[in-house]
């Protein structure tokens, strides 16, 4: 009987110390191996993303890009019509993402960075609520 006290005392202990994984936590370690394995990588010829960092805080997923070239240029993201442009390039872009569904389903937000290459300085951040992608 003592025996088996103890060894359901044991699988209790074990089982109460094995947290299950919340989905941010989930999301979170999902995206730090993607920095890991998958970047720094082009998404095009003046576009790198360096990172993406999923914040369980602020439940927002932030995707950090240096720019190059001909879009290393301050002017580009201080003129209201070109950034309005690329808000709302960006804004269609995440509506229509398949790939990003399971992420909008659950609520989150996403926030674009861009940095320029040859300063560091940070052109423009752009955060989408799901107000604004439903």
């Amino acid at each position: 009987m003592n025996k088996v006290l103890a060894i359901s005392c044991f699988i209790l202990l074990v089982l109460g110390a094995c947290k299950r994984e919340t989905k941010d936590e989930l999301f979170q370690r999902e995206f730090q191996q993607f920095t890991q394995k998958e970047c720094p990588k082009f998404v095009d010829e003046c576009t790198r993303l360096d990172s993406a960092v999923y914040s369980i805080e602020n439940r927002t997923l932030t995707y950090f890009y240096t720019v190059r070239g001909e879009l290393d240029n301050e002017t580009i993201y201080t003129n209201e019509r070109m950034s309005s442009e690329f808000h709302n390039t960006i804004l269609k872009g995440l509506k229509g993402s398949l790939q990003l569904k399971i992420y909008k389903d659950e609520g989150i937000s996403f926030c674009y960075s861009y940095c320029s290459e040859t300063t560091g300085e940070k052109y423009m951040e752009l955060t989408f609520t799901p107000e604004d992608y439903n």
